[in-house]
């Protein structure tokens, strides 16, 4: 009976540690990616440019969302959801903050991105983006950006800057 004893906790030892052996070299689950409503883009041009550009500059501010929406993704921290401005102006007409926001967690999302181009000149344009908690509306990024230049290129620079900036503060 003595020696059944001692070989027992030798037993109970060597199954907790491979018991233990196995949870820690089992493969860790990622937690999943962090849903990102990209509401559209707006420009608030002062730029006084006689030239009416709404055409060209509507397009830059969706290929912005679409870009920085495939930028996001491809990181893998974030799955990005662009909401249309169909959807908002019929869900949110007068785009109050708690309509928007919920606009975005009916979507399944749990931030929501906003952002509005400021045209100043034909060479001087601000980004001003903000990352928002779904839920509550607080604030979890906000940035000011410049960039120059009322270009295609300069525009997709900005918002590849833009969604690097956004990685890098991660979910």
């Amino acid at each position: 009976m003595t020696g059944t004893r001692s070989v027992r906790p030798g037993i109970r030892f060597a199954a907790a540690g491979f018991i233990l052996a196995v949870l820690l070299s089992a493969p860790r689950a990622e937690p999943p990616p962090l849903t990102l409503a990209i509401l559209p883009l707006k420009l608030l041009d002062t730029s006084g440019e006689p030239i009416d550009q709404g055409p060209e500059h509507a397009r830059r501010l969706a290929a912005m969302a679409r870009g920085l929406a495939e930028d996001l993704d491809a990181g893998g921290d974030y799955r990005s959801l662009l909401v249309t401005a169909e959807t908002l102006r019929a869900r949110c007409p007068d785009e109050r903050p708690d309509c928007l926001l919920a606009v975005a967690r009916e979507a399944g999302a749990s931030r929501v991105f906003v952002g509005v181009v400021h045209k100043s000149s034909t060479l001087i344009l601000q980004l001003f983006a903000r990352v928002a908690d779904a839920r509550t509306g607080r604030a979890v990024l906000t940035r000011d950006l410049n960039f120059r230049g009322d270009t295609d290129e300069a525009w997709r620079r900005a918002g590849v800057f833009l969604a690097g900036q956004i990685r890098e503060a991660g979910p």
